[in-house]
């Protein structure tokens, strides 16, 4: 099951136990035509974050991203338009980061990413260690029906 499809499941867990309400947020496109033949599709513009919904009476908005890279996570996978609505919702904001070579999921709060992200605008580094998520970061549990019967339960995570 991909990154994001394991969130869309674990969304839909939330919603059916009555825990949260969480949605997938799509990115507009605009398609152009010539008849009835579609001859391209692009983005309209940015767009939000990944995900947005409502939980224990909070607005929580968060980007989830992959990667193989087994030693950090490039910041390059962020667009900027991403940390920017991160730093400007008044609700929770996070990102979930999945390194697939070793199946860890971790959720990086709001302040240690924008942190990490205006520092590394100012020459600092252009990744996240692995290191660091494990030093640092919150581990989401893995493995099938963690506390809360659902698959990836990182709402706990948040604080």
């Amino acid at each position: 099951m991909k990154f994001e499809e394991l969130i869309n499941y674990s969304n839909d867990q939330y919603k059916a136990k009555g825990i949260a309400n969480i949605k997938k947020i799509s990115t507009p496109w605009t398609v152009l035509r010539q008849g009835k033949r579609i001859t391209s599709a692009f983005p309209s513009g940015p767009s939000t974050v990944d995900f947005m919904g409502d939980w224990q009476g909070k607005s929580i908005c968060f980007e989830a991203k992959s990667t193989k890279n087994e030693t950090s996570f490039p910041f390059s996978n962020f667009e900027e338009h991403q940390i920017e609505f991160i730093r400007s919702w008044k609700g929770e904001s996070f990102a979930l980061i999945h390194f697939e070579s070793y199946e860890e999921t971790y959720l990086i709060d709001r302040l240690s990413l924008l942190r990490m992200w205006d520092e590394r605008m100012l020459g600092g580094r252009k990744s996240i260690p692995y290191k660091w998520c494990q030093e640092s970061a919150r581990l989401i549990g893995k493995g099938a029906y963690q506390n809360q019967g659902v698959l990836l339960d990182y709402l706990p995570a948040i604080r």
